[in-house]
This record gives structure tokens, C-alpha cells and sequence, in this order.
């Protein structure tokens, strides 16, 4: 084995149904160069840890909740003794092209030699995972306003109201204009004729005496 032991090694407790960084949990040892190791068992999925504050009533908490173990480590051939600051001890052993690490019932894959930075693959797998998660959320929460839409408008309908329809504006009365009677007057009635009773000429009406013998008109 021509590797170092010292680097990051994980355990992953798959899902199996895909998007890793929010369904699955990952379990990290990492071996320092000082003969010390910190070991982090993530106790639930993202997905899962948002799942039970929601159900608290909490605001919704996407943290990978971990519990964190510390200790010394020996080795000898590929061997690994563990001594755990609470006094337990575990062994592990690293495999052959010290690619990984069994530990107790786990398999480690080595991810890193660094101790401090993350590993490339992890990082970008954990962004894939990212980004679909927020397509697929973006997906369910139009979704989700649509159905909420017609739910509403089902509701409505049966409960017999009417959707809203633009009413014609009102129009506007006509102005009346003067108005023209049709009512002839009755022509003017003829003037009785007048003759004088003496001397038969035709006299003006309302005469008392005839201009032309004098005589007195009835």
C-alpha cells in the first residue's frame, strides 16, 4: 500500500432513491497525522430532519443533524485500532490498494488525503443534487398553485355562482331634440257673410248699420 492513511473516508446509507444530499446519510471518518480521528454519524436525512420540524410545529430545518465521536488511533500493518475518547474501542482494517477502509460493519470509501478540504466528487455531487432538488421544488410548487386554481374554481361552480364577465359599459341616452307637434291647427273658420236686409249689400261683420242705405242690421 503505497497511499496514506490519514485523508477523509466516508459511508454512505444510501436511500435509493436518487438526490443523495436530501434523502440519504453519510457517515465521515477522517484520520489526522497526529494519531487522533473524529468520526460524524449523521443520525437523519436532510429530507427527513426537515420532515420532523415541520411536525413540531418549527420552521422546516434542512441541517444533517450528526453526532460527533473523537479519539486515538494506532496502527499496525493494516490493522487500525481505534480508542475512542469515552473509553470504547473499535478496529478497523484498510483494504489492500487502500482505496477504502472496513469498519465494523461498514465499508469506507476514501474520498479525500486531505484532512481539512472536502472532496471534489462530494462537493459536486452534493451541487447536482442541489439544483435538482430546487427544479423538482420549483416543478411541485407550480403544480401545486394550479391545482389549488381549480380546486377553487370547482368549488365555485358548484356552488352555483357565476364567473365574473365584463358587463357592456351603459349607454348613453340620446338627446332628445325639440320636439315637433303633428297637430294641425284647425283652419280659421269662414266669416259668416253679412247682408243688409234693405238694400241686399254685403256688409262687414259686427256692423250696426249698412254703409250703403244706412238701415239698422239685426
Amino acid at each position: 500500500m503505497t497511499k496514506p492513511i490519514t485523508g477523509q473516508y466516508e459511508y454512505q446509507h444510501s436511500s435509493g432513491v436518487g438526490l443523495d444530499y436530501f434523502t440519504s446519510r453519510i457517515d465521515r471518518l477522517t484520520l489526522l497525522a497526529n494519531g487522533r480521528f473524529v468520526l460524524n454519524i449523521q443520525a437523519h436525512s436532510r429530507l427527513s430532519n426537515a420532515a420532523q420540524s415541520v411536525m413540531k410545529g418549527q420552521s422546516v430545518n434542512m441541517s444533517a443533524p450528526e453526532v460527533r465521536f473523537e479519539g486515538n488511533y494506532t496502527v499496525q500493518d493494516n490493522v487500525l485500532s481505534f480508542h475512542f475518547d469515552d473509553g470504547t474501542q473499535e478496529q478497523g482494517q484498510i483494504s489492500w490498494n487502500g482505496e477504502g477502509m472496513q469498519f465494523g460493519p461498514n465499508f469506507f470509501n476514501k474520498v479525500s488525503d486531505s484532512t481539512i478540504l472536502p472532496s471534489s466528487h462530494r462537493l459536486k455531487k452534493d451541487i447536482d443534487d442541489i439544483a435538482k432538488g430546487l427544479k423538482i421544488a420549483s416543478t411541485i410548487g407550480g403544480m401545486a398553485v394550479k391545482a389549488a386554481k381549480t380546486i377553487h374554481d370547482t368549488v365555485q361552480t358548484a356552488q352555483g355562482e357565476e364567473p365574473e364577465t365584463a358587463q357592456p359599459p351603459p349607454q348613453k341616452p340620446p338627446v332628445a331634440g325639440p320636439v315637433k307637434s303633428t297637430h294641425t291647427a284647425p283652419p280659421a273658420a269662414a266669416s259668416a257673410a253679412v247682408f243688409c236686409d234693405q238694400c241686399g249689400e254685403r256688409v262687414r261683420p259686427g256692423k250696426r248699420f249698412c254703409n250703403h242705405c244706412g238701415a239698422t242690421l239685426p
